[in-house]
């Protein structure tokens, strides 16, 4: 009966050693579509009062609750 118990167990232990060894296929992603970049044509502050759009131009900006806000003429 030992020897049943022991060849049972030895089987069952080589099943589990050989099962880790397989590689499981790998798991597919859907890859999404980028994200279309939005034109938004904001300024960069150059000194108090002045600044440069996305065009190269020159625009007046404005003090507002304590930031630079672009003028619209």
């Amino acid at each position: 009966m030992k020897k049943i118990i022991f060849t049972v167990s030895v089987l069952t232990n080589l099943l589990l050693i050989t099962a880790a060894d397989f590689k499981s296929t790998p798991i597919v992603t859907i890859k999404e579509k980028p994200a279309k970049k939005k034109m938004n044509c904001g300024y960069t502050i150059v000194e108090f009062g002045k600044g440069i759009d996305c065009n190269g131009d020159t625009v007046k900006l404005a003090r507002v609750n304590g930031i630079q806000v672009r003028i619209d003429s």
